[in-house]
C-alpha cells in the first residue's frame, strides 16, 4: 500500500507539474498573441492595394524619376480576374487545400507541422496557410522563429476577419516567391514562359505552383556552360555577375561571347563585360525536377476533384519549354544611384531599422527617396569617362578591366548637394567597384588642404615670403630634403607664387611652422582634415610603425590616402568662403503614405574665416591662372584647384571650383603602376567636364564672391602671381649646378631603404638653381624647424623680415621621403620617427633668408 501511494503522489506531482507548465505557455502565448495582435496594421482593401506596389523610387533633383528600385526583385501586379481558375486552384491544391473553410489557420495541419519541428527540434516544416504566407510576404519577415510564427498565425486570424478570400487570393498571388528573384504569378509567367499570366497552359500553372515549396530546387530552368556545339540561334540564356569576382574567360568561352553577339543574343557591352570577367553566361534548359513537382500538383489537383482525368492526362502530354522575354537595355544602375541606395539603408538603420529590415525597406517598402543627382551633369560625366580619347594609352589589364581607371565627384559647394558620381569606366551593372569611395594618393592637391589654410589661420597671408631653397636635413644621404620637381628652386617668392608653382620645399617649411615639432605639426594638420572628413588617415596608434605623422604628410604621401569624395568635399569648403558642408545624396525620404520619414540636415564645418578662405580661392585661382594648372581655365567662368602627381605618375589628380560647382578627377590603375601622362590629363578633363556643365546647364558667368562683378574672360590677368611674373631669382642650373635630390620608389607598399641621387652639394653663396615648379635655394640649415612662431609679414615683397632664432625641437625626427608634385616622386609607406635617428637641429642660424 505504501509503494502503490508514493506511486500516486508520483503521478500526481507529474499531472500537477503539466498542468502547471500548459497554464504557463498558454499564459506566455496568449499575452504573447494580444502583444502581436495590437501591433497589427489597419488594412481594407484599398491599403491592400498599396501595400502591394510597394516599389521605391529615386528621384532625381528636378523631382523626375531617376530609378525604380528593384534589387533584382521582379513583380508586376494584375487582378484576380486575369489569374486563371486553373492556376489559383493549383496553388490551393498543393499549399492550402482547406482555404475557403478556415479562418486564417489549419490548425490541424499546423499541429502536425509543431509535433515535426518539435521532434527536429527547429521551425523547419510548412503548416502555412495562405493567409500565413502572405503575412510574411507583405506584413512579417522570413525570420525562421516561434515568435515569427505566432505573429504569423495572429495575422493571418487577423487578414481573414478585414479581408475577403479573393481579396487575400490576390494579394497572395501578386507577392508569392517564385524563384530566381520573382514575385506574384505574372513575374513569373513572364520570367519563365514569356507569357500573360492569363495565356498559362495547365502544366505550366502546375509547375509555377510547385515552385513555392522549395524555390532553389524547383525552379522551372537549370543553366549549365554553353559549347561551341550548341545551336546558338535557339538558346535561352542567362546573364549574371561571377560568384567570386571578376573571372578569366578561356579562348572558347571568347568564341561564344563573340558567336552570340553575332546572333544578337547579347549587345557589345554585354560582349565586353562578358570578356573581361565581369559577367558570366550560360544557358538554361528545362528542369527535370521542376515538371515531376508539377506532375505532384495535377495529381493533388485531381484528387481533390479540382481537374478531371481527361484534364489531368493531358496536362501531362503538354511539351512544356522554356522561353526568357527578349531583354530590353541592361538594367545598369548607375554609380550615383548605387550609392544612394547604400546611403538609403544606412539612413534607415540610423532609425532603429535592422539591416535586413532597412533593405527590405529599400526594396518594398514604396519609399520615395530624392536625391541630389542633377541628371545633366551625370551624363556628363558619363559621356566624358565613356570617351576612351580622354584617357590615352589605355588598355586591359589580366582581369580584363579597363585601364587606367577614374573616378570624379562633383558638388555644389553651397549646399554640400552631391550633383554626379562615377566611380569608374568601362565597367556595367549594379553595385560594381566604387573608386570615388576608395583611398588613392593625392599628390600635391592635398597642400591647401593639409598645409596653407592652417597657414593662413595663423596669420600668414599669400603674400607671406618663403624662401624656396634646398631645406637641409643631416639625416638625408643628400644632406637635403625634399626635392622640388625637376630639383629647381625659386628662392624667396610669396606663398601664393609657390603654391602655383607646387614648391614641395615650401610646403614641408611651411608644415613645420604649425607646432613646436614636427610630429606635433603634422597631427595638427591630421586633425583638420579629420574634421573635413578625411577617414583614412593613419595614426601612430593604429599603427606605430606606418603611419601618417610626418612631413610626407604636406606632400600627400600618405599610408592609404584619400577619396575623391573626401577630396571633392574638402574643396567644396574653400569654394564656400570657409564653410564646409557634409556631402549629401538624398534630401527626403518619403514612406509609401508620402509622410517624410527623413530629411538632410547637413553638418556644417567652419573650416577657416570667410576672409581667410577668400585668399585661399586667390591663391587657388593663381595655380590656374599661371601655376601648374593652367588646362584649368574655362571659356566663360573662373576656375580654381591644384594638380596632384605621384610616384612614378602612379596617381594623377585635380581638384578645383567654379563659383557654381567644385570637382575633383582621379586617374590611376587599379593596381599602381606608372601611367604614361602627368596631371595634364585630369586637369583637362575636368575643365572639359566644366566647360560642358557651364554650357548645358546655361549657368551664368559670375565671380567667386557676390561682390564680385561678374566674369569677364577678356579681363583674365595672365601670369600675374602678385607681381612675381619676372622670376629673376630662376636661373637654369648647369650641369654640375643642378640638384637633382633624393629619388624615392615604392616596392609593393614596403619602406625602400635604396636612395639614388646625383646631388652636387651647392658652394658657399652660390644661388640656388631654379626653374619653373619646385625650388629650394642652399644654406636654409633647418632653420624652417621652429617652434611654431607665426611669420611676420615682410614690408617689400623681397625684403623679408629676419626671423626669430626658432626653439630646440625636444624630439628631432627624421623626415619621411615624400610625393612629389607632377615629378612622380611619393614617398614610400610612412614610417613612425620614434626610434630614428634625430635630425641635427641647427637652431638659431645666422641665416639672413627669408622667413623661413
Amino acid at each position: 500500500m505504501k509503494g502503490s501511494s508514493i506511486i500516486k503522489s508520483i503521478f500526481k506531482f507529474i499531472f500537477i507539474f503539466i498542468l502547471a507548465i500548459s497554464i504557463i505557455v498558454v499564459v506566455i502565448v496568449s499575452a504573447i498573441m494580444i502583444a502581436v495582435s495590437k501591433n497589427f496594421p489597419e488594412i481594407d482593401q484599398m491599403k491592400l492595394q498599396s501595400m502591394l506596389q510597394e516599389t521605391s523610387y529615386i528621384y532625381d533633383d528636378a523631382g523626375n524619376i531617376s530609378e525604380k528600385v528593384q534589387s533584382g526583385i521582379d513583380r508586376t501586379i494584375v487582378p484576380i480576374e486575369q489569374i486563371p481558375t486553373d492556376l489559383q486552384k493549383a496553388f490551393i491544391a498543393i499549399e492550402d487545400e482547406r482555404f475557403y473553410e478556415h479562418g486564417g489557420v489549419d490548425f490541424k495541419r499546423l499541429i502536425g507541422a509543431l509535433v515535426h519541428d518539435i521532434k527536429v527540434g527547429s521551425f523547419e516544416q510548412g503548416g502555412s496557410t495562405i493567409n500565413m504566407q502572405l503575412s510574411k510576404n507583405l506584413l512579417t519577415s522570413t525570420e525562421k522563429s516561434a515568435l515569427r510564427k505566432v505573429t504569423d498565425i495572429v495575422y493571418a486570424i487577423k487578414l481573414d476577419q478585414k479581408l475577403d478570400k479573393s481579396d487575400i487570393m490576390y494579394a497572395y498571388l501578386n507577392t508569392v516567391f517564385l524563384g530566381s528573384n520573382v514575385n506574384g504569378v505574372q513575374a513569373a509567367a513572364r520570367a519563365y514562359f514569356n507569357k500573360d499570366v492569363g495565356d498559362l497552359s495547365l502544366m505550366e500553372c502546375a509547375i509555377i505552383a510547385g515552385i513555392t515549396q522549395y524555390p532553389t530546387k524547383y525552379i522551372p530552368y537549370t543553366l549549365s556552360e554553353i559549347t561551341p556545339q550548341d545551336d546558338i540561334s535557339s538558346l535561352q540564356i542567362k546573364l549574371y555577375p561571377p560568384s567570386n569576382g571578376n573571372v578569366v574567360p578561356t579562348e572558347v568561352q571568347k568564341k561564344v561571347y563573340d558567336a552570340l553577339k553575332n546572333a544578337g543574343k547579347i549587345d557589345y557591352y554585354e560582349d565586353m563585360m562578358l570578356k573581361n570577367g565581369s559577367l558570366v553566361v550560360t544557358k538554361a534548359t528545362l528542369n527535370p525536377k521542376s515538371v515531376e513537382r508539377g506532375k505532384v500538383v495535377l495529381s493533388k489537383m485531381r484528387e481533390l476533384g479540382i481537374i478531371n482525368e481527361e484534364k489531368y492526362q493531358g496536362a501531362l502530354n503538354e511539351n512544356v519549354i522554356i522561353n526568357f522575354p527578349q531583354r530590353n537595355n541592361r538594367d545598369i544602375s548607375t554609380y550615383f544611384n548605387d550609392r544612394v541606395k547604400k546611403e538609403a539603408v544606412k539612413i534607415l538603420v540610423e532609425q532603429g531599422n535592422t539591416e535586413e529590415q532597412a533593405n527590405n525597406l529599400l526594396k518594398f517598402g514604396g519609399l520615395k527617396i530624392y536625391s541630389t543627382l542633377n541628371t545633366k551633369i551625370q551624363q556628363i560625366l558619363e559621356r566624358e569617362f565613356a570617351n576612351k580619347a580622354n584617357f590615352p594609352n589605355s588598355y586591359f589589364d589580366q582581369n580584363g578591366v579597363i585601364q587606367p581607371q577614374a573616378a570624379m565627384v562633383i558638388i555644389d559647394q553651397h549646399t554640400g548637394d552631391v550633383k554626379a558620381y562615377i566611380g569608374g569606366r568601362g565597367q556595367y551593372g549594379s553595385l560594381i567597384f566604387d573608386r570615388a569611395d576608395n583611398p588613392r594618393q593625392p599628390g600635391s592637391a592635398i597642400k591647401p588642404l593639409a598645409v596653407y589654410l592652417l597657414a593662413l589661420k595663423d596669420g600668414m597671408t599669400p603674400n607671406t615670403m618663403i624662401n624656396d631653397k634646398p631645406r637641409e636635413d643631416s639625416t638625408s644621404p643628400t644632406g637635403f630634403w625634399p626635392k622640388n620637381i625637376h630639383g629647381v628652386y625659386y628662392g624667396n617668392r610669396t606663398m601664393k607664387f609657390l603654391l602655383a608653382v607646387s614648391s614641395n620645399v615650401a610646403a614641408v617649411k611651411t608644415l613645420e611652422t604649425l607646432a613646436p615639432t614636427k610630429i606635433a605639426a603634422a597631427n595638427r594638420s591630421l586633425d583638420y582634415l579629420t574634421q573635413m572628413g578625411f577617414k583614412h588617415l593613419v595614426r601612430s596608434s593604429e599603427n606605430p610603425a606606418v603611419n601618417d605623422e610626418n612631413l610626407s604628410l604636406a606632400l600627400g604621401g600618405l599610408t592609404k590616402g584619400v577619396t575623391t569624395l573626401e577630396m571633392t568635399s574638402a574643396y567644396a569648403g574653400i569654394a564656400n568662403l570657409g564653410k564646409q558642408n557634409s556631402p549629401v545624396f538624398i534630401t527626403k525620404i518619403l514612406d509609401s503614405t508620402d509622410k517624410v520619414i527623413y530629411e538632410s540636415k547637413p553638418k556644417v564645418f567652419e573650416m577657416i574665416s570667410e576672409n581667410k578662405a577668400s585668399q585661399m580661392v586667390d591663391m587657388l585661382v593663381g595655380v590656374v591662372k599661371s601655376g601648374s594648372a593652367t588646362s584649368a581655365k574655362l571659356s566663360n567662368m573662373p576656375s580654381a584647384g591644384k594638380t596632384g602627381t605621384t610616384t612614378d605618375v602612379k596617381d594623377v589628380y585635380f581638384a578645383g571650383f567654379t563659383p557654381y560647382y567644385t570637382g575633383s578627377i582621379w586617374i590611376g590603375s587599379d593596381t599602381p603602376r606608372e601611367l604614361s601622362y602627368t596631371s595634364e590629363i585630369p586637369t583637362k578633363l575636368w575643365a572639359k567636364v566644366m566647360n560642358k556643365i557651364d554650357s548645358e546647364l546655361s549657368l551664368e558667368p559670375k565671380g567667386f564672391n557676390k561682390s564680385d562683378k561678374p566674369y569677364d574672360p577678356s579681363e583674365e590677368e595672365i601670369d600675374s602671381l602678385d607681381g612675381d611674373t619676372e622670376q629673376t631669382n630662376a636661373v637654369e642650373p648647369t650641369e654640375n649646378q643642378q640638384l637633382d635630390g633624393i629619388i624615392f620608389e615604392e616596392n609593393q607598399g614596403q619602406q625602400n631603404q635604396d636612395i639614388q641621387t646625383n646631388t652636387v652639394e651647392p658652394n658657399q653663396g652660390q644661388q640656388a638653381p631654379s626653374t619653373n615648379s619646385e625650388q629650394q635655394s642652399n644654406n636654409d640649415n633647418n632653420n624652417t624647424q621652429n617652434a611654431g612662431s607665426k611669420p611676420q609679414q615682410p614690408s617689400q615683397p623681397q625684403q623679408p623680415v629676419q626671423p626669430q632664432p626658432p626653439a630646440t625641437e625636444p624630439t628631432p625626427e627624421r623626415p619621411q621621403p615624400p610625393a612629389h608634385e607632377d615629378t612622380g616622386q611619393q614617398s614610400a609607406p610612412p614610417v613612425s620617427y620614434e626610434n630614428s635617428q634625430p635630425a641635427q637641429d641647427n637652431g638659431g642660424s645666422n641665416d639672413d633668408s627669408p622667413i623661413f
